[in-house]
């Protein structure tokens, strides 16, 4: 009797709890509380969520230790099912950001319905300086020809060089080989682009030169075409000019072109004449 009486606390607090537990099981379903159900209930609250607690930590273990092949199984499919998600948050993004540019495109060209065009995809690129090319999936059966102008709504692409049935070529502004006629935008002096230069700080260009004897070109003058080569339409943007001749008389200053050839995916082939696509 002086045991159990020594352990007193210890049998007190299990018939608390086994009061709590009664006086939930009593409670069940009925949605009106007096006060004092009310107070029992709030005091039993933080045990009855300990005893969860415990509860859903002691199957935990006994699913790991006895069950291990259901908790792996849980696991792939877990995995599976965040692969899924990944997978259609990268396909909606990617979605999101083709409707952005080709909504750019479609803007561009009802802002230019003079210009006749055909839409095309790049479908492969070499990225080698002096020989820089794209290839579009559009040809003679799209009605495209050779020398015809590339561009995008941000400036000028290219020329067309190569051509097939169903694919082309394309001649892009950072090609050794581009000659292009063009403007200061500034001074609307007229000169040449073309032939690649790379600066002492490694800066690749293209040399701007034919200008004018009196010609008052900067750094920072933007150049765009001038239209009288007859394949661009004047006023497109060509680049930038980011250093001057120091004197050698090789060039009069060189631009840095603005497009991102590296990764364009959509661009416009203009079609003299034809009707837009």
């Amino acid at each position: 009797m002086r045991r159990l009486w020594k352990n007193r606390p210890l049998w007190f607090a299990a018939v608390f709890f086994v009061l709590c537990i009664l006086l939930a099981a009593a409670t069940v379903g009925d949605r009106r509380v007096s006060y004092t159900d009310g107070l029992f209930r709030s005091a039993a609250l933080p045990i009855q969520e300990k005893l969860y607690a415990a509860q859903d930590a002691v199957r935990g273990f006994f699913i790991r230790v006895f069950h291990p092949s259901e908790l792996e199984e849980e696991n792939e499919r877990l995995k599976e099912q965040l692969n899924r998600q990944a997978a259609q948050l990268a396909f909606f993004e990617d979605t999101a950001r083709e409707n952005a540019r080709l909504t750019e495109l479609l803007n561009f060209t009802d802002a230019n319905p003079s210009i006749r065009f055909q839409t095309a995809a790049v479908i492969g690129r070499s990225t080698n300086p002096y020989i820089d090319t794209l290839t579009l999936n559009v040809g003679t059966r799209h009605g495209v020809a050779s020398k015809m102008a590339v561009i995008t709504p941000e400036g000028v692409i290219g020329r067309v060089s190569e051509i097939g049935p169903t694919w082309c070529r394309v001649r892009t502004l950072a090609n050794d080989d581009m000659r292009i006629s063009v403007t200061v935008q500034r001074t609307r002096d007229e000169g040449m682009y073309g032939g690649l230069f790379t600066l002492p700080d490694g800066t690749l260009g293209a040399k701007l030169y034919y200008l004018p004897d009196d010609a008052t070109v900067r750094v920072g003058d933007v150049i765009v075409t001038s239209g009288l080569d007859e394949v661009f339409p004047k006023g497109l943007l060509i680049g930038t000019v980011v250093a001057l001749d120091e004197g050698t008389g090789a060039y009069d200053a060189i631009v840095q072109w603005d497009a991102d050839f590296s990764h364009l995916e959509e661009v416009l082939v203009l079609v003299p004449g034809g009707s837009a696509s």
